[in-house]
């Protein structure tokens, strides 16, 4: 059943889209197959009610056996930073990542796919102080070109971005001394 669920929503992906960065996409390992939309890509969206925007680049690595996403959100002078690497978690049964940040925060949690979403149930961020924080966050293909990201913490919605895929180079532009 899981694999058959993989598969419906691998050929949705990849073949609902026309971009030749899909492409790149099919080094994935099969597992991660649910996030080749994903692959190959630059998206940036803004966040709601400000003219703070995120950009996000996302990469096989290792022959597939990763996917790398890069992401920066310029803040004034100064750009906050994170890296995540999904992976196939064998002994878990489930796409799992880690998630660091530039002011000292990890996150790890789990990627589910649901038709045209990604449920990310679980992630727990700890703090650079330890702090722990649980969100869960829900991604949508909104099209070819688009996605969008609603998470939430304790029920209550903190975060909602729509993304559209961008070139790396318009990436590398909006975001002083490049995403990378």
């Amino acid at each position: 059943m899981h694999r058959q669920v993989l598969t419906a929503f691998t050929a949705v992906l990849v073949l609902g889209s026309a971009s030749p960065a899909q492409d790149e996409a099919l080094v994935l390992r099969d597992e991660l197959m649910p996030l080749a939309f994903l692959a190959g890509s630059c998206w940036t969206g803004v966040f709601p009610g400000s003219e703070t925007f995120d950009v996000h680049c996302y990469e096989p690595v290792y022959g597939g056996q990763y996917l790398r996403d890069v992401h920066a959100v310029p803040q004034g002078s100064e750009v906050y930073r994170g890296e995540t690497l999904y992976h196939w978690d064998a002994e878990a049964g489930a796409i799992t990542y880690r998630y660091y940040n530039s002011i000292g925060g990890v996150s790890d949690g789990t990627a589910t796919p649901d038709g045209d979403r990604v449920l990310f149930p679980d992630e727990t961020h700890r703090g650079q102080d330890g702090e722990e924080r649980v969100f869960s966050t829900v991604m949508e293909i909104t099209g070819p070109d688009g996605y969008s990201v609603v998470t939430s913490e304790n029920g209550a919605v903190v975060m909602e971005v729509e993304f559209q895929r961008i070139s790396r180079q318009d990436a590398d532009e909006m975001i002083s001394g490049g995403v990378y």
